[in-house]
């Protein structure tokens, strides 16, 4: 699929919760997970206060039709991934890379020393797939405070500790 990488705009906020949806589905094939597909997902209020700090990136179309997106924050000397979804018909074509590669280049461009993000340990399209991209799991002593209250967090909103990993690439 051929798309270009753009920064987000505000306008683009209130489209980016339906691309959430729409990638949730592709937890509907991997057992234990089903239920992401009808989770809550972050909204366009959230999206909107990232995009006015510079830090979301869409895929777009040759008709402008917007297919993935990767919502982040930086933290002193880190860039933190929010969330990255991409559109159920397109995933699988490059594009969750290209965002991927999208955000790394800014990291760098701004003098930034690592991307983080977390993630589930054992589904493929997760941490596995960030470690082909040259990410590596944290240990418990590896993780910063920032990290550890990011997955506190994750785990006081019902998901498993056992299945949630920080995950990082240094620049």
């Amino acid at each position: 699929m051929d798309v270009r990488i753009i920064k987000a705009a505000s306008v683009h906020a209130r489209l980016l919760p339906g691309i959430e949806r729409s990638a949730g589905k592709s937890f509907l094939n991997v057992p234990g997970y089903e239920w992401i597909a009808s989770d809550t997902v972050m909204t366009a209020k959230a999206h909107l206060k990232l995009i006015d700090k510079g830090t979301v990136w869409l895929t777009v179309g040759a008709d402008d039709h917007v297919w993935g997106f990767l919502s982040a924050e930086v933290f002193e000397d880190t860039l933190h991934i929010w969330e990255i979804s991409v559109h159920q018909e397109a995933q699988g074509q490059g594009i969750g890379r290209k965002l991927m590669a999208a955000a790394e280049t800014y990291a760098v461009q701004e003098g930034i020393k690592a991307v983080s993000l977390t993630t589930f340990r054992d589904v493929p399209f997760n941490a596995p797939y960030y470690a082909r991209l040259g990410y590596a799991t944290m240990g418990e002593v590896e993780l910063d405070r920032r990290l550890r209250s990011i997955l506190a967090d994750e785990v006081a909103a019902g998901l498993s500790a056992d299945t949630r990993c920080a995950m990082i690439k240094r620049l």
